[in-house]
Formats: structure tokens, C-alpha cells, sequence
């Protein structure tokens, strides 16, 4: 047998062998619970509206969950509030089979639902990652200078009117706020939000699967130099001058004395005009120019 597989990138969740090669689990089984391992902590789907999304059919699903229960990877718990009388159902998944009541209570008891390790700690897999830990923020490698809040804000607010233009650079607040201080060095190197916008926008590919990552990217890259800092209140410089006569030179020439002091011979005087036709005479002459000559008459004796 031949393998091919390639690794997912993003979106993708860790099944244990012993739950895909399980003798006692069929595929609904497996697929079912593999479906409620992989949704995020604050999904509100349940095993029955999942099942209506697989194609099995109600009968099918209701076994796999027997089945599920049965080896231990779902367990279910109806509590009465005292305050309220009202009965509430509780249901655990879990990835691995669980049997002890310590273990299963204690799997009820953890926040969010989580899991806890079963047995005596084991040494962690290489390349396997903890789980629920979140190092994306905490990169370092590219440290971000402090900005100044007003710039911070100003990017803020750019960045997340980007995606009313490009809707495949729509960034959340949240996205918009952790971009701000990258988006707010290129204001602060002298660049407009003209000039941020059009960097960004251009030149984008057919789908952008992650936009933060994507305009992450393109504000560290193409980072402009800092440009010279000018005071808008400061008057502007003044003209070059002739240095023989004072007057100001004309442009294209920024030294040197101007063509009356440097002795140049005088421009030639224009063209007069000629004395001929101008205008509508012109015209009219030419018509008549272009009619056919009639000859006279000539009078019978």
C-alpha cells in the first residue's frame, strides 16, 4: 500500500490511531466523534444536530453513539439546579476512553470542558504542541517599536476601513488593533493612508485565506524609508537669483548669472504677419477660388 498525504497547514485535528483502528467502533462511530472533537470550546452544536448533517441516517447515528457510550468516549450527566428545579444535560466527549468515575468526574469538573491527562505524565511527542496553547502572539523574532497612540489609532482605524474597499482584506477589531503599530510605522516614515491602502491592496491574489497574516506580511516587506520631515507652517525656499543682477533665474537653471548678465544674444523677434487674408477672408477666397468659371455670353448680332 502506498501512502500520499500531505499535511494540513490550518484547520486541522489530532486523532489518536487507537480511536481510528478501534475493532469495536464503526466508521459512523468514529467519523461522529472525530466531528465533535473538532469543534472550538465555544461551538453549541451537540451530537444530535451533528448527526443530521451526516449522512447515515437516524438509526446509524443512534448506534455509533451506543457504541460511543459503551466503550467509554461519551458520557452524559443531568443535573437539577436547586435554585431553579430546572434539569440541565451534560455531555462529554473525550478522545480517549474513559472508565474510572474519578477520571470522569474530574473530566466534568475541568474548565471548559477540557480533558485531563489519564495515567502518569509521559514524556511529550516531538513536534507535538501543548494543548490549548497559543504562541502566535507571543512571537518574537520581529519585535514591534513602540508608536505613538494617536498614529496607533489612526492605523487602527485605516486598516479596518481596508476591507469596505477589499473585502478580502476584511479584518476584525480585534485583528485590526494587534496590525496597528506595524500599519502605524508607515505613517510615522512620513506615508499617507492613500499610500498604505493602494501597498496593500494591490496586485492581490484570486483568495486571500488569511487576511491578517496576509497584510502582516505586507507591512513589514514593503516598509517605505523614512522620508524627510517638513514643517507645512515653514515658508518655502526661496528662488535662485542672478548673483549679478538680483533677479530670480529662470527654472531648469538653479546657479549661474541669468542670459541678459551672461551676455546671450537676444531671442529673435517674432514672425510679422503677412498682409495676405486671415481668418473668414481666407476662407472666403478660397471658395471662390474652387467655383467654376462661367463663361460670358456672348450677345447674337
Amino acid at each position: 500500500m502506498i501512502r500520499h498525504a500531505i499535511p494540513p497547514s490550518r484547520f486541522f485535528s489530532q486523532t489518536p490511531n487507537d480511536l481510528i483502528r478501534h475493532p469495536r467502533l464503526n466508521g459512523a462511530a468514529v467519523r461522529l466523534l472525530q466531528w465533535a472533537l473538532s469543534l472550538p470550546e465555544e461551538s453549541r452544536e451537540t451530537l444530535q444536530s451533528i448527526g443530521e448533517k451526516m449522512p447515515e441516517g437516524r438509526i446509524a447515528l443512534r448506534r455509533a453513539r451506543q457504541q460511543l457510550e459503551a466503550e467509554g468516549y461519551v458520557h452524559t450527566r443531568r443535573t437539577q439546579s436547586p435554585e431553579t428545579g430546572r434539569w440541565t444535560t451534560r455531555v462529554l466527549v473525550s478522545n480517549v476512553p474513559l472508565r474510572d468515575p474519578a477520571e470522569i468526574e474530574a473530566a466534568f469538573a475541568a474548565p471548559g470542558g477540557s480533558i485531563p491527562t489519564a495515567g502518569a505524565p509521559s514524556v511529550r511527542a516531538v513536534g507535538a504542541s501543548p494543548k490549548g496553547e497559543n504562541r502566535e502572539e507571543q512571537n518574537t523574532s520581529h519585535p514591534e517599536p513602540a508608536a505613538d497612540e494617536p498614529l496607533v489609532a489612526r492605523a487602527a482605524a485605516a486598516l479596518h476601513r481596508l476591507g469596505r474597499r477589499e473585502a478580502r482584506l476584511t479584518l476584525g477589531v480585534a485583528e485590526a488593533a494587534r496590525l496597528a503599530p506595524l500599519a502605524a510605522r508607515w505613517l510615522a516614515h512620513g506615508a499617507s493612508e492613500l499610500e498604505l491602502r493602494t501597498a496593500l491592496s494591490r496586485g492581490l491574489p484570486s483568495a486571500v485565506h488569511s487576511p491578517a497574516g496576509f497584510i502582516a506580511r505586507r507591512l513589514r516587506d514593503k516598509l517605505p524609508a523614512p522620508r524627510a520631515d517638513r514643517d507645512p507652517a515653514a515658508p518655502a525656499a526661496p528662488l535662485p537669483e542672478c548673483p549679478d543682477c538680483g533677479d530670480p533665474l529662470p527654472p531648469g537653471r538653479p546657479t549661474g548669472p541669468c542670459t541678459p548678465c551672461a551676455g546671450a544674444a537676444p531671442a529673435a523677434p517674432p514672425v510679422a504677419p503677412s498682409d495676405g487674408p486671415r481668418g473668414a477672408a481666407l476662407a472666403r477666397a478660397g471658395i471662390v477660388r474652387q467655383r467654376p468659371r462661367v463663361r460670358p455670353r456672348v450677345a447674337a448680332d
